[in-house]
């Protein structure tokens, strides 16, 4: 369960667990895609930063596309493993780790390429929006490139019909005892599930797009309008990223692809019966992270539009 005023809740020292970063590494679509879009940005002789290095495989793989240096920029003592792991792979001659906070530091010299991979389960939890540009800004010359170019915030009105019974109707008595007021407390949280065709209510749409090639910072609020396909009960929206990493280049965490992200299930407390063509209204709000403000908050509201 996840909080959705801070998506995921502040585990101490999360990033010292080798199994938080072993979903990462194993997943094949993301590695796979974030080599693909390295292989046909980076240039023999880039200077390259990596944003939120982790355990270093992105710096890796830029220097095996010919980066002459990366600077490798982690906040967490994950670092500590992506140093070892430069040596024992014999990097360490090309690589320049830096235990910082990319917002908060300086780099010695401008570079060709900034690649990251802070996407969150919902895009943008993760701090990257102000993390890429601030990098953009600071770091990369005027020619140069960002992996990814955009994010996409891709939303469905759903019926969801496994978490919302398990988690979130099941809060009534207990031997006699009322727990009835944790359903308040289940229903303001967000879930990592994987949709199937029979959750979906309406269509997917594009909510935000942020994109990285533009000076613009976006702001993440707004409203759409969906069409019910069919009869049924909304209790939430589903919620799940598409990134262009490169032209031609695309990583989704959407239904039908098989990613550690999944997707996220984000309920609301009263069900809305609809039938084929009734129109719902959702707004969104994201809160992003920023230097002064280091939490997430997502807020959101369903309507049915008269």
């Amino acid at each position: 369960m996840f909080e959705p005023i801070e998506l995921f809740p502040e585990v101490p020292n999360l990033y010292e667990f080798p199994s938080v970063h072993a979903g990462m590494l194993f997943d094949e679509e993301r590695v796979g895609k974030y080599s693909e879009a390295i292989r046909r940005v980076v240039k023999k002789g880039d200077i390259v930063a990596d944003i939120g290095t982790g355990t270093g495989l992105l710096a890796f793989l830029c220097l095996e596309a010919g980066a002459a240096r990366v600077h490798a920029i982690e906040r967490s003592t994950a670092v500590r493993w992506a140093k070892l792991l430069a040596e024992k792979n014999g990097f360490a001659d090309r690589i320049v780790f830096h235990h910082q906070d990319s917002r908060l530091y300086d780099l010695p010299e401008k570079v060709n390429v900034v690649v990251s991979e802070l996407i969150g389960h919902i895009a943008f939890e993760e701090g990257m929006v102000e993390s890429l540009f601030d990098a953009k800004e600071r770091f990369l010359i005027p020619s140069g490139v960002i992996i990814p170019e955009r994010v996409q915030l891709r939303v469905a009105v759903v019926e969801e019909n496994e978490i919302y019974p398990k988690y979130i109707e099941c809060w009534r008595t207990i031997k006699g005892i009322d727990y009835s007021l944790l359903r308040e407390e289940a229903v303001k949280a967000c879930y990592i599930t994987a949709m199937s065709d029979r959750n979906l209510l309406s269509e997917p749409e594009t909510f935000f797009t942020v994109d990285f090639c533009k000076d613009e910072k976006p702001i993440l609020r707004g409203t759409k309008i969906f069409s019910a396909l069919r009869f049924g009960l909304v209790n939430g929206i589903f919620l799940w990223f598409d990134a262009i990493l490169a032209p031609e280049i695309r990583l989704s965490s959407g239904p039908w692809t098989r990613t550690h992200w999944k997707q996220c299930f984000a309920p609301i407390a009263t069900p809305i019966a609809v039938n084929a063509g009734d129109k719902i209204s959702v707004e969104i709000d994201m809160q992003l992270r920023t230097k002064e403000y280091n939490s997430f908050n997502l807020v959101f509201k369903i309507d049915r539009e008269d």
